[in-house]
C-alpha cells in the first residue's frame, strides 16, 4: 500500500460517513481537463474496484487514486473545513502552481500547460460539493 496523498482527520471523518451513508466500497480520486485553470479534481464513490488504480487505505477508508492522478496529486493533502455556509472539501497541492479561487480547479506550471490535452473533458465532481456530514 502506497501513500500518495494525506487525508485529515476532518476529511477522513466527512469521508468516511459519506462511504457508509453511501454503502459504497470508498473514494476514488482523479484529475480531469476542465475548470478555470485547465484541470479540475473529481472525487467520486467507488462502486466497483478499478485495479488499474493505486489503492491506500487510512483507517477504514479505502482510497483509489487513478493511475494517470497520481503525478498530479502525490504529496497533496485533502481537508474538509465546515463554516456558516456548510461544508468544502480543501485540495493542498504542492504540485498547483495556479489554482482557482473555489481550489478545485489548476494547473501545474506557470505556463498555463496542465497536461489537460492528455485528459477527457471533466470537471469537479458531485461528490466535491456535497455540504454536510451531519
Amino acid at each position: 500500500m502506497e501513500k500518495i496523498i494525506d487525508i485529515t482527520r476532518n476529511a477522513l471523518d466527512f469521508f468516511k460517513k459519506s462511504v457508509a451513508d453511501e454503502k459504497c466500497l470508498g473514494i476514488r480520486i482523479d484529475v480531469a481537463s476542465g475548470g478555470c485553470q485547465g484541470m479540475s479534481y473529481s472525487i467520486d464513490f467507488v462502486k466497483k474496484i478499478d485495479e488499474a488504480d493505486v489503492f491506500m487505505a487510512e483507517e477504514d477508508l479505502n482510497v483509489y487514486i487513478a493511475p494517470r492522478a497520481t503525478i498530479f496529486v502525490a504529496g497533496m493533502t485533502v481537508d474538509y473545513t465546515k463554516n456558516a455556509m456548510g461544508g468544502n472539501i480543501v485540495f493542498e497541492n504542492p504540485n498547483a502552481k495556479q489554482t482557482c479561487s473555489c481550489g478545485r480547479s489548476f494547473q501545474t506550471d506557470e505556463s498555463g500547460n496542465s497536461y489537460a490535452e492528455f485528459y477527457p473533458e471533466g470537471s469537479c465532481s458531485s461528490f466535491c460539493n456535497k455540504s454536510d456530514i451531519s
